[in-house]
């Protein structure tokens, strides 16, 4: 008995290959017999056998989504909260593209499709999208959502970030959940303060914000975002016009500065937009090394005038044409220096030069003291003797503040303090002689020096009126007399002389010729 019951337990013990060999759960059974499928055999199943649903023996729960796993909504996939029943519940059951809740994910622009509809033919975006407020109003997980389908334009999702940020979200979070990386955040809240900026100046048409709506062409925000806020409005509208790219909105913006930090040498360009890039293609065409060719200098040239608005701007690019050209010329001495100041050396460029004959340097300044009927004696007073010295009759002037130059005509020549004083009607003079017969303004030229009285000349006096009223001195006259009367006057002691009259000069003739007209050669000693 004792032989048998070990012989038995043998039997039943384990041998250790059994247990190193690991187990395997069939999810196939059979649910009549209610035990394990067979191994082998007509309908059995083994490990390698591939199940098909629907096969017998299939178990029907086999693949059913855990109730409990948690997932994030898609329109592909609405998923389901925690709690939201068991499997087989309506509300599990909803179309693609709808979240948890009965309202749909919002569609992408321009893809609405109507009720019944196969395919979304193209349309304008929806209304929405023009009222970005909409979007901040939304819980998160739309703004994920319309993030995820950038659902609207990017200056009206940008808005979106900073609020989930506020929710707890970091930039690598809406990534994971949008696809949007954090540097395309980031470019985007750079674009929308640039592009808030142009919506609040009055300066910006409306009508060309629409170009910054690609995002393609909005990247020159990005440049647009370092000019000062004066300059942003019109140069912003030059980007515009010009269809800018981003690195020519760099290369205008660069434009801005280089016009700042070297106005000195920008005489002849404006401050616009394009006379600032005319500006910097001047200046670039100072970097051009003589290796790259005259090609270079002309395509800066012709670059810059095409967005010059001066002819001034225009004149000075041609002219660094030109320069080069003489620089650049065959058989030139300056082939070597390639310098300007060679050119001169080499006779490329001239200064033109004249030579004055006696009579055009023959002038004399003198001192205007106005009108006659304003003259005062201290005016008359302060002229002093005038004396040109040097090749070309230099002087300095003393004692009036307005002079005038007249030939150095002969009587003129020989007055030593010559003064002038304007007569508006030569006719009002009461002793000027012939002078007198005319009505016209003249310049009278009074010697200072000369105040003796002779029967042959004129002299511009004050005379003591004899009308005299009550209690008060007479008046006194300031006129031009005879010689004669002046030595009368003089003896009486009524009367002042100032000085002898040279000259009367009378305004040109304007070509017609009454007889007065001299000839130089006559009067010029």
């Amino acid at each position: 008995r004792s032989a048998r019951r070990g012989a038995l337990a043998a039997r039943r013990a384990p041998s250790r290959s059994d247990a190193r060999r690991p187990s395997v759960v069939v999810r196939a059974y059979d649910d009549d017999g209610g035990g394990p499928p067979p191994t082998q055999g007509p309908g059995g199943f083994s490990g390698s056998r591939l199940i098909v649903p629907g096969m017998e023996g299939f178990d029907s729960s086999y693949g059913e989504v855990n109730p409990n796993a948690r997932s994030i909504p898609t329109p592909s996939n609405p998923g389901r909260g925690a709690g939201q029943g068991p499997p087989g519940d309506p509300r599990l059951s909803q179309k693609p593209g709808s979240f948890p809740g009965g309202y749909d994910a919002p569609p992408k622009p321009g893809s609405e499709k109507a009720a019944g509809e196969a395919f979304a033919p193209y349309r304008p975006p929806s209304e929405y999208l023009d009222n970005a407020e909409e979007f901040m109003n939304e819980d998160d997980n739309m703004s994920l959502m319309r993030l995820r389908q950038r659902a609207g334009n990017w200056f009206q999702l940008a808005p979106l970030f900073p609020k989930l940020m506020r929710a707890g979200f970091m930039p690598d979070d809406i990534f994971d959940e949008t696809g949007i990386e954090p540097k395309e955040q980031s470019l985007w809240a750079t674009w929308t303060a640039a592009r808030g900026s142009l919506v609040s100046d009055p300066r910006f048409p409306d009508e060309k914000l629409e170009y910054f709506t690609p995002e393609w062409k909005a990247e020159t925000l990005s440049a647009i975002q370092y000019l000062p806020s004066e300059k942003r409005a019109p140069f912003s509208e030059f980007v515009v016009d010009n269809e800018f790219n981003l690195e020519q909105t760099k290369e205008l913006v660069k434009s801005v500065e280089i016009r700042a930090a070297h106005d000195s040498q920008a005489k002849g360009f404006g401050t616009g937009p394009g006379e600032c890039m005319a500006f910097k293609m001047w200046r670039d065409v100072q970097e051009v090394q003589r290796y790259e060719g005259l090609a270079r200098v002309v395509e800066l040239v012709e670059k810059g005038k095409k967005y010059a608005t001066e002819a001034s701007t225009c004149d000075r690019l041609d002219a660094l044409v030109e320069m080069w050209r003489i620089d650049l010329a065959e058989g030139s001495d300056l082939m070597e220096g390639g310098l300007m100041g060679k050119a001169n050396a080499a006779g490329n460029a001239k200064i033109q030069a004249v030579r004055l004959d006696a009579e055009e340097l023959a002038f004399k300044p003198v001192p205007m003291l106005g009108p006659l009927e304003k003259l005062q004696p201290a005016a008359v007073i302060a002229v002093e003797e005038i004396k040109p010295n040097g090749y070309f009759n230099v002087f300095k002037p003393v004692g009036a503040q307005q002079w005038v130059a007249l030939p150095a005509w002969s009587a003129l020549s020989a007055a030593k303090v010559p003064f002038a004083v304007l007569v508006g009607n030569t006719g009002t003079l009461r002793g000027a002689g012939d002078l007198s017969d005319r009505e016209e303004p003249a310049l009278l030229i009074v010697d200072k020096a000369d105040q003796t009285p002779n029967p042959t000349s004129f002299y511009l006096a004050v005379r003591e009126s004899s009308i005299q009223l009550s209690g008060g001195r007479g008046a006194e006259i300031l006129d031009v007399f005879g010689g004669k009367e002046t030595m009368a006057m003089e003896r009486d002691g009524s009367c002042t002389v100032i000085g002898r009259v040279v000259l009367a000069v009378r305004a040109p003739g304007l070509g017609r010729d009454d007889g007065m007209g001299v000839a130089a050669s006559e009067l010029m000693g």
